[in-house]
């Protein structure tokens, strides 16, 4: 027995391929941090700290001997609970493949903005600074006029070469200017084209921007550390329905503070 019980949930083999693809389907869309850092794990669920290789001179109560603190990144557990009625698992098995399952794909979607808030904005709580926080580079503002928004991108590559960041480079948009961008038009093209050749990479989306930030991908920049990675576990069940809930352990270390641009929206 693991410690997400899933053998006492009483669902089938076959409902649960199908509750696994769903959430697969979901993270993927949601999941934007994990296209523009340096993943790592997963590591196990035992793992609770990742080290970042630093020391802090602590006070020693042996008089000729330094004590020393070993600095280290907490991971962060996420859970997310969510329910599915019995009658959607159960008619799995009589062949059905459009049950339900509106209320995992709505608790994948809050995990994977928790991940990329921790990612994106940090978790002081924690002691995690994120990419935006810890940026030592003039943020950007967005244009109001989307056709404008290249303009502020390449200055934003700009700033970065003229801090010693090598490419290639990536744009992460909030929902408002991606949706602008994807929308609106320069020439009859749509924006988002424009920025991607500009970048010569996907324009990445997160639903934990307001505005955008441009960053490196040439790795050893972010670092975002697993210990499980997003999984489901089961938590109880009544004649109706079964309550199961998303999992994840993770932290997030920033390592050189002039990667990244902020795009204030």
């Amino acid at each position: 027995m693991d410690n997400l019980h899933r053998e006492l949930a009483p669902i089938s083999n076959a409902a649960w391929v199908q509750i696994e693809e769903e959430a697969k389907r979901t993270l993927k869309r949601y999941l934007g941090a994990r296209h523009v850092v340096d993943l790592h794990g997963p590591k196990g669920f035992d793992l609770s700290a990742v080290g970042t290789g630093h020391l802090s001179p602590t006070p020693s109560p042996v008089e000729g001997v330094q004590f020393a603190r070993r600095e280290v990144t907490p991971l962060i557990e996420l859970r997310v609970p969510f329910e599915l009625t019995r009658a959607a698992i159960d008619d799995v098995t009589r062949g059905s493949n459009d049950s339900d399952w509106q209320p995992l794909k709505d608790a994948a979607r809050k995990i994977a903005l928790a991940e990329d808030r921790l990612v994106f904005l940090g978790y002081a709580e924690a002691g995690i600074e994120g990419i935006l926080p810890s940026s030592s580079n003039p943020a950007i503002a967005l244009p109001k006029d989307v056709a404008d928004y290249p303009e502020a991108v390449a200055s934003a590559v700009t700033s970065l070469r003229l801090a010693g960041v090598n490419g290639p480079y990536a744009l992460v948009l909030g929902t408002t200017p991606f949706t602008e961008a994807t929308g609106g038009a320069e020439d009859g093209y749509p924006v988002v084209r424009h920025l991607e050749k500009l970048l010569d990479a996907p324009v990445v989306w997160s639903e934990a921007l307001e505005g955008g930030v441009i960053v490196t991908t040439r790795g050893g920049d972010f670092d975002l550390w697993l210990g499980q990675d997003i999984s489901i576990g089961y938590l109880a069940h009544t004649a109706d329905t079964v309550t199961l809930y998303l999992q994840e352990s993770l932290t997030f270390q920033m390592q050189t503070s002039e990667a990244a641009v902020a795009l204030m929206g």
